[in-house]
């Protein structure tokens, strides 16, 4: 969904594109930077559990491009067996990274304002048994996107907070779960969740720009089976 995303911003004409990963992927860079030679697209190695590289890369961020305008928290792991690294990447990381970042968009501080947008899931809307600690994870990111888009931050900051909730999505992360599932015994449930139809990944990195773009701050977005739809969470 991020990389889509990436090729849907490279039309917008912004001065830089900087991209965060712990994978280094030049093809990649390549591919975007073809795209729009006018956007500067940037690489930077990013450890999103290690908080001293969030505060590093952020700081190096910074200093290429001086304000952080919008910022897309993206990084996720399926993998429930391995609680910590679930909670940690999807979680800890999204949380650490914004704390981060927010100072350099806020209009109070060091920025002028902009969009933030988490990266959250349907299971974050709803429990889902065959993966209990990713769906967990993704609440913990709904409830902490709702609480940063109170209208008192939004005022002072101007900072629009908000979260895309994809549904099933063709990716690298859903192709295999059944080794990420809650419990041995999970599989019958997860391979019921899992045989829902996926997506385009291209069709939600659409959907995620469309957001940003319309900086509608404390709402929340499902995207699936290639529609968006705005949701009122009921807790």
């Amino acid at each position: 969904i991020g990389f889509e995303a990436c090729k849907q911003l490279m039309t917008r004409n912004a001065a830089y594109l900087v991209v965060l990963d712990v994978v280094e992927n030049p093809k990649a860079v390549q591919t975007l930077q073809a795209l729009n030679p006018k956007t500067k697209v940037v690489y930077m190695k990013f450890d999103v559990t290690n908080k001293m590289s969030i505060k590093n890369t952020i700081s190096q961020v910074v200093g290429v491009v001086k304000y952080i305008d919008v910022l897309v928290n993206g990084a996720g792991v399926i993998a429930d067996r391995n609680i910590e690294l679930t909670i940690n990447v999807n979680l800890i990381g999204l949380i650490n990274t914004t704390m981060e970042a927010l100072p350099y968009m806020d209009k109070t501080q060091k920025g002028r304002g902009g969009v933030l947008l988490n990266i959250a899931s349907v299971l974050g809307l709803e429990p889902c048994p065959p993966i209990a600690v990713y769906s967990a994870s993704k609440f913990g990111v709904v409830g902490f996107t709702r609480s940063l888009a109170d209208p008192y931050y939004f005022n002072r900051s101007g900072v629009a907070v908000t979260a895309i909730c994809p549904g099933l999505t063709e990716s690298p992360m859903t192709a295999n779960p059944t080794i990420s599932d809650t419990f041995e015994y999970s599989k019958p449930l997860t391979d019921h969740v899992f045989s829902a139809p996926r997506q385009p990944a291209a069709k939600a990195g659409e959907h995620l720009v469309k957001i940003i773009e319309m900086a509608q701050n404390g709402t929340m977005w499902i995207s699936d089976r290639s529609t968006l739809t705005k949701v009122e969470p009921n807790f």
